[in-house]
């Protein structure tokens, strides 16, 4: 049964607001001459065409069956920003959740089935301090077997092993984010950082994962004194996952001459262990290897900055416009016969047309026998 137009202009408008659009914006970006349209659509007054709807879809960062069920919009998940973008923030998170929406449903359809579940941690914010999440790191490094160089398995491991959902997207400005809803645990990542920014921006978001229970966002961002501190235990996790203690001290000690490091030590030791300079700089210093003073010299002098950046080119991968795990998992779903040929080609963002070509920049080809089956022992 067909929902009704009011039932329809209701729901648009209520996905309208989350993302703070006006009538005219919205009328604006589908190509409609006047946001009396809209008003019009909204109030059931106006049938909604075919090709209306898909825009609308797009615009409003939800799939067309969002917009045409019967119940009540659900509450979007919190949406926890290392640094919110200044533009387009609402878009962003509802795309987001749209993504890891279309995520989870493709691990129902492609029958994809995750090995572990997602660790919960319980901490008290109250009395957590820096030591419990050094701690608290090193558990989890030891739980998720990231071994000595974290930063090389971290992202495959959460995506691959405890079903993550990572997302990259081209923000411009802004950093990364987390959230947990009925699809799972999710990172999102600008895809426009630094790998070693994104490898820090991981464990960062972590921290918030394992510990979105024991401390529920939405009790925590509206007080920004208690905001602020969970930031920087944050933090504080990030540095000690990624650069284990005993493992640094001895590649410390490797590169020790004369009991003194150059610059060049420096910046090999942070592409080691897959983090910045300057994270790198800061957990020397809070494990006493290095004087607050040391610090202070190395980070204002230019000629670090600039030996630094020319090391930078070779070890900068760029992340694919949609995740590998995604569109295998839309494959599988597609050869399994669970996801249409269409379908498979709007999860992609592409046409029909051009659908091979897609499914051959990730190795897939549509035209081979993947279902050919084995039998096991």
């Amino acid at each position: 049964m067909a929902i009704g137009n009011k039932i329809l202009g209701g729901r648009i408008r209520k996905f309208r607001q989350r993302l703070k659009l006006k009538q005219r914006d919205l009328a604006s970006q589908i190509g409609l001459k006047s946001s009396q349209i809209i008003s019009q659509i909204e109030k059931g007054e106006r049938e909604v065409k075919a090709w209306e709807l898909a825009e609308l879809s797009r615009i409003l960062a939800v799939s067309v069956n969002d917009l045409l069920v019967y119940e009540s919009p659900e509450k979007a998940p919190i949406v926890l920003w290392r640094q919110s973008p200044e533009n387009q923030k609402e878009f962003k998170e509802s795309l987001f959740i749209k993504r890891c929406q279309q995520y989870s449903t493709l691990e129902k359809l492609s029958g994809s089935k995750r090995g572990w579940s997602f660790p919960q941690k319980d901490v008290n914010l109250d009395s957590l301090n820096f030591d419990a999440v050094d701690q608290l790191a090193i558990e989890v490094r030891r739980e998720l077997n990231l071994g000595d160089r974290p930063a090389e398995d971290l992202e495959n491991t959460l995506q691959n092993v405890y079903g993550v959902k990572i997302w990259y997207m081209d923000m411009g400005e802004g950093s990364a984010a987390s959230t947990i809803g009925t699809f799972g645990p999710a990172i999102l990542m600008n895809s426009n950082e630094a790998p070693w920014r994104r490898n820090f921006n991981f464990a960062h978001e972590l921290f918030h994962l394992i510990t979105w229970r024991s401390i529920p966002p939405a009790g925590v961002v509206k007080d920004a004194k208690r905001w602020n501190w969970l930031e920087k235990l944050a933090n504080a996790f990030a540095s000690s996952l990624l650069l284990p203690e005993e493992s640094l001290s001895i590649e410390f000690k490797n590169h020790l001459k004369n009991n003194k490091l150059s610059y060049y030590d420096l910046i090999e030791i942070a592409r080691c262990f897959g983090v910045s300079t300057e994270a790198l700089i800061y957990r020397l210093k809070n494990m006493k290897k290095i004087s607050d003073a040391t610090v202070k010299k190395i980070l204002k002098d230019p000629l670090f900055r600039k030996i630094d950046r020319s090391t930078m080119a070779p070890h900068w991968w760029q992340p694919p416009d949609i995740p590998e795990r995604f569109v295998r998992l839309a494959f599988v779903a597609f050869q399994k016969g669970t996801l249409s040929r269409s379908k498979l080609s709007e999860m992609l963002d592409t046409s029909l047309i051009d659908l091979s070509d897609t499914l051959s920049e990730y190795g897939l080809s549509d035209h081979e026998g993947y279902d050919v089956k084995v039998r096991t022992a």
